[in-house]
């Protein structure tokens, strides 16, 4: 037997491990800043939840059924949102959540594109007031700028705003969602690809050209939106309220970050107003996207009889440890490697004990090796600092630190240590 994971699954060794929740842990920590309280959803939903019109039939194919079971692995983290929504009618309003976990989708893996895959959400449940597409947008980029991610983009657009664009250059209502979608992909196959499954739904050749013309057609944020206006009918409020959206991530020093991309649709169904994606930047070119979001006011409804407005964003976890992994790798969580020889286990629990009893991780020998061997283990494991404890440190109840960087050593009483490892 090939002790191998099946395709587009992986694992996590301790380095990648830490950096993955270190990421994670930056996520959770700006969304609670932001007041969002975390909830927590099973990983298995009733198929009856996962394919009540929310996905698509796209991607309702990339869902994992239970083989003889009426269930199956959540595709997001959206829908089991919308499930508990409708279950918990006593919520206080609006709902402000946040969930950081797996997702699973049957996809065709490739780089950067995994079945099993973590990403944090967070979404305001309860109120179609647009302040709540600022405060969702802004958290998690904020949460990428503590991270150390600044060279990024915000690309925005609305689904009202392509569905009239799309009936302005005359593809019929019934081919509308097919449209979309085709569209949705104008980045990742370009122009030619797209006229092509444009035309292949039956809209004519010109108004393929027209249409992509205007879609692609440069400008600045404010020039788009005005031609917007000016060009096609019954955009005016629409394009109105993302000139506002703009503005209000202004407030939050996001608004320099802010493309207007009339291509971007967003590929699941349960879009009814503005879309978005984070994408990071290098060299000019625009990476993988590494988050998403959009207004979805009709997705509660689809499993209650009264229907609530809502709007979210989702930050993948592990595309962004894919992205920046590398720069954040640590080989260890621990700061301090408490060392002893000689009959001297006691006293070096003690110490161990003490240090994590004041927040600081404390990894203890555990292995019957001599000091050198120690000291070769903590730099293998990037410790930076060593705490020595053998006969002369236990009868003076000190410790000897050394510094593994330096390799400096001094003689401290174990209050000492612990002010000089919390100053690091």
């Amino acid at each position: 037997m090939q002790p191998s994971t099946p395709r587009g699954v992986r694992d996590y060794g301790p380095s990648e491990a830490i950096s993955l929740r270190y990421i994670a842990g930056v996520v959770e920590e700006v969304f609670k800043r932001f007041g969002f309280y975390p909830i927590e959803t099973p990983a298995i939903e009733n198929t009856a939840v996962l394919n009540a019109k929310a996905y698509g039939e796209e991607s309702n194919k990339e869902i994992y059924i239970l083989e003889g079971e009426a269930a199956g692995l959540r595709y997001d983290l959206t829908v089991p949102l919308a499930r508990f929504v409708a279950s918990n009618r006593s919520l206080v309003l609006p709902f402000k959540r946040y969930q950081l976990g797996a997702i699973w989708r049957k996809d065709e893996p490739q780089r950067m594109r995994y079945r099993e895959f973590m990403q944090a959400d967070l979404d305001v449940v309860g109120s179609a007031e647009l302040d709540c597409e600022a405060e969702v947008i802004a958290a998690p980029l904020i949460a990428l700028e503590e991270l150390g991610i600044r060279d990024y983009v915000l690309l925005i657009n609305s689904r009202k705003l392509l569905q009239a664009i799309l009936k302005s250059f005359g593809v019929p209502e019934a081919k509308e969602v097919a449209a979309i979608r085709i569209i949705d992909k104008l980045q990742k196959l370009g122009r030619e690809a797209v006229q092509k499954q444009l035309e292949g739904l039956g809209v004519d050749t010109k108004a393929c050209e027209q249409l992509l013309g205007f879609i692609e057609d440069d400008g600045d944020n404010g020039e788009k939106l005005a031609r917007l206006s000016a060009a096609v009918e019954g955009t005016k409020d629409e394009a109105g309220n993302m000139s506002r959206l703009i503005e209000m991530l202004g407030a939050y020093g996001l608004g320099g970050k802010v493309i207007v991309d009339f291509s971007l649709a967003r590929g699941l169904d349960y879009y009814t107003g503005f879309v978005w994606e984070f994408a990071m930047m290098e060299n000019g070119k625009r990476l993988p996207s590494i988050g998403s979001g959009g207004r979805y006011d009709n997705l509660v409804g689809a499993y209650s009889s009264k229907s609530l407005p809502a709007v979210g964003s989702s930050i993948g976890i592990t595309r962004v440890f894919d992205l920046i992994g590398a720069k954040s790798m640590m080989k260890t969580q621990a700061g301090v490697f408490v060392a002893f020889i000689g009959d001297n286990r006691g006293y070096a629990v003690s110490v161990a004990n003490t240090l994590r009893g004041n927040g600081i991780y404390a990894d203890l020998n555990c292995m019957r090796r001599n000091l050198s061997k120690q000291l070769e283990y903590a730099g293998a494991m990037g410790i930076k600092h060593v705490a020595i404890i053998g006969d002369k440190e236990r009868l003076a109840n000190k410790i000897n630190l050394r510094n593994m960087i330096s390799g400096a050593e001094e003689m401290l009483t174990i209050e000492e240590v612990v002010a000089e490892l919390k100053k690091k």
